[in-house]
């Protein structure tokens, strides 16, 4: 790599860093509420939002209470600001009437605007992918760090199919969300947090083409994760 090049990827990896300071454990306040809630005063209108975030928020902070603690600190971030959010605002919406279809399809609804409204950390890196020199190379760089850092085992497992400057790809075989939404009983959630992949991957440039086509949480054997240089 180039002097250049290894500065890019220094900038990548103090943003993912940054990324995982922001998701600092805190339960005074559910993470991403605010974003949600202005994408529920969209659909419901402002009153009905707010009434609505309060109750998921109270949700959240009784599933925070009495959630797993694991000693790696990964696992805790991803359950604090990831899985429970997504939980509690499921729990809440079912409990108001919906059926289990309906409220999949309206997490979908509300993830899919919160990805393009207000773009998570690691969306706006790979937005910028673009601009990066030798930008293959530096993503495959930076996604083995967010593997290690971020995924580590026994969380999630994979098998490294391909590394080299045509295509990255493996297969994961244990997924950790599936196994925490297993221990709350709604493994049915797990593909909306799968799909939050191909939002972010849309975000790519034309050069990287991202080709998983199943996962685990939606039924198949493994994530077959994968991607290739396509340069123009």
């Amino acid at each position: 790599m180039t002097k250049k090049s290894k500065f890019w990827v220094g900038v990548a990896l103090g943003a993912v860093g940054g990324l995982v300071a922001h998701k600092a454990l805190n339960s005074s306040r559910m993470p991403n509420s605010r974003i949600w809630q202005r994408i529920l005063a969209e659909k419901q209108g402002e009153i009905e939002a707010a009434v609505l975030m309060a109750r998921i928020q109270k949700q959240y902070q009784e599933l925070e209470e009495r959630r797993p603690i694991f000693n790696r600190p990964a696992f805790n971030a991803h359950v604090v600001g990831n899985i429970l959010p997504g939980l509690a605002l499921y729990q809440i919406l079912r409990g108001q009437g919906m059926d289990e279809q309906s409220a999949l399809a309206e997490i979908d609804d509300i993830f899919e605007k919160w990805f393009n409204q207000a773009p998570p950390p690691n969306m706006r890196m790979n937005q910028a992918m673009k601009y990066f020199p030798e930008n293959f190379d530096i993503f495959r760089r930076l996604l083995r760090f967010v593997m290690d850092q971020f995924f580590p085992a026994p969380g999630w497992q994979y098998e490294m199919i391909a590394d080299d400057k045509h295509s990255l790809a493996f297969n994961m075989t244990h997924c950790f969300y599936l196994d925490v939404l297993n221990y709350y009983e709604a493994p049915e959630l797990t593909p909306v947090f799968c799909k939050l992949d191909d939002i972010l991957m849309v975000a790519m440039p034309e050069s990287i083409k991202w080709g998983r086509t199943q996962t685990i949480g939606m039924g198949a054997d493994c994530c077959n994760f994968r991607w290739d240089y396509v340069p123009g």
